[in-house]
Parts: structure tokens; sequence; C-alpha cells
């Protein structure tokens, strides 16, 4: 049998529950579709200057089956999450010149100032949604010569 302090704790917090859906308001005329949903397999962490304004930049990605990016970099951090294909990415410090792979469903980050290349080396289309927190009105991306420890 419930006590009378059971039944009062109770009927609170089904009174908090009501209360709280009816404060939710529903949407009107607003539709939101996920174009991507990826998981890092690294922890994503960012700091821009507190007083400092930034644009964010989302852009599409396409590769055609052996489409590269070129050597390049960028002034402001990206995310990039991969819908379709595979990317596989080069870092220029890297003297083994060390395939990095990312299949559909992940995501892969460029730091500022970081020189990279991506390639699709697979069969079909590599698809991304690449997000940008850059400085304000500077391009997202800064060609960049081979760095020389690959062989493209």
């Amino acid at each position: 049998m419930l006590s009378t302090r059971s039944l009062t704790i109770g009927v609170a917090i089904a009174s908090a529950v009501i209360a709280t859906v009816a404060w939710a308001t529903p949407a009107s005329l607003f539709v939101t579709t996920p174009l991507v949903r990826s998981t890092a397999a690294v922890r994503i962490e960012f700091k821009t200057h507190p007083h400092t304004m930034n644009d964010v930049q989302i852009q599409s990605v396409v590769g055609q089956p052996g489409g590269v990016s070129g050597w390049h970099s960028h002034p402001g951090y990206g995310i990039v999450a991969v819908r379709a294909g595979t990317a596989t990415v080069y870092d220029a410090d890297d003297p083994t010149c060390t395939p990095h792979p990312v299949n559909a469903g992940e995501v892969f980050t460029e730091e500022p100032g970081h020189a990279h290349f991506v390639r699709n080396e697979g069969s079909v289309p590599y698809e991304a949604f690449a997000t940008f927190i850059l400085p304000v009105g500077v391009p997202s991306r800064t060609d960049e010569a081979s760095s020389g420890n690959c062989p493209f």
C-alpha cells in the first residue's frame, strides 16, 4: 500500500511532467531535414578569439572516383561529415604519406593552417558536408604547394 508521502511525491512528479509537456510549443510551417549525421572518432574541440566575429560556412563536397582536392589548407576549423563513399586524406606534415581513409558515416576534422590533400580512391563518388568556422570575409580555402612527401 502506498504511503501518503509516496503518493504526494508521485503526484508532484506527474504534475511537473504534464506541465513541461504543456509548455512545449509545436513547430508550425517549419521543417528540419537532416542532411548527414556522422560519428567523429576523435573529440572535437576548438576555440575562436572571444572578441572576434566569425563566419560559418557549410558546403557540399563531391569527389568523383579518381578525383583530387589538391594540396590546400583552411584559415579556420573544419568538420567534414562523409555522407557517401570514402575520402582518403593525406597530411603535408606526414613524411610517410600515410593514407587516412574516412568512410561514409564518419567525420574528419581540419585544423586551421594545416595543409592536406583529399583523394577519392574508391569506385563511387565521395559526398560530404563540410562546416567551417572562419575569420569574417576570408575565403574558406588556401591553395598550398605540394609538400614533396607524397608522389602526387
